[in-house]
């Protein structure tokens, strides 16, 4: 059995439960259903994160210091474990009237796969709803920031649109064609998570991860989006530039 990291489903993740308290005592059991307290919830690496808050007193430079990471990667960490702990509500990918103006200046010149993705995004109105490969969709909107989208197949994560730019930079740099790879099944570096693999390229460059390290994956939902986008076909196992 899995080893559990948080009180999160590890298949689909989500929130487990307290299902059954028992005495060490005299052994009696009751049956109850409660959720845990949020902070549970939390993945180890969001749990470090917050250590790391607390222990530089909340100081963004202290911060990069000692994660070695920049300044949007700690506010997204930041703005994550918000909503992780039910503090602050995500963007709702349902919403019907978005305001437009959190897209900021529309570049319709860029190339860049962030700027096409968040384009055709405002061109949708700020949502859309995706079809997935093995059948279902997942629905994005625009988050907050105007950099960054949200899906309800991502709980409790904003992405941010440079991720496609380290997907499409990758596969430029191996010919157009690589592996999507797995992070749900193997640590970062072995396996399904190889460095020939777009979800090695995800987790080592937008997570930061180590190797060695597990990781979230979220390319069922970014490779989906690329392909809805136009710019890579998201085929049985691989990616392709188109």
């Amino acid at each position: 059995m899995e080893k559990l990291n948080s009180m999160r489903c590890p298949v689909c993740e989500s929130k487990l439960h307290i299902g059954r308290l028992s005495c060490t005592q005299c052994k009696a059991e009751y049956h109850i259903d409660r959720e845990f307290f949020p902070f549970e919830y939390l993945s180890a690496e969001q749990k470090s994160f917050l250590i790391t808050f607390l222990k530089c007193g909340g100081n963004i430079k202290a911060m990069e210091a000692e994660l070695n990471v920049s300044y949007p990667t700690i506010k997204k960490r930041y703005e994550e474990l918000l909503i992780a702990l039910e503090i602050k509500e995500p963007s709702s990918f349902r919403k019907e009237n978005i305001d437009m103006s959190i897209f900021g200046k529309i570049n319709r010149d860029s190339k860049k796969a962030s700027d096409v993705i968040k384009n055709k995004l405002y061109d949708n109105n700020g949502i859309a709803v995706i079809n997935l490969p093995r059948g279902g969709v997942c629905h994005i909107s625009i988050a907050e920031s105007g950099d960054a989208f949200v899906s309800d197949k991502l709980p409790n994560q904003i992405v941010s649109f440079y991720v496609f730019d380290i997907i499409v930079d990758f596969l430029k740099s191996v010919g157009g064609k690589a592996p999507k790879g797995l992070g749900r099944s193997d640590r970062v570096g072995y396996g399904k998570c190889g460095e020939e693999t777009v979800m090695y390229q995800i987790a080592t460059r937008y997570y930061d991860k180590e190797i060695g390290e597990s990781t979230f994956d979220p390319l069922f939902v970014l490779a989906a989006m690329l392909d809805w986008a136009g710019i890579a076909e998201n085929g049985w196992g691989y990616l392709r530039l188109l």
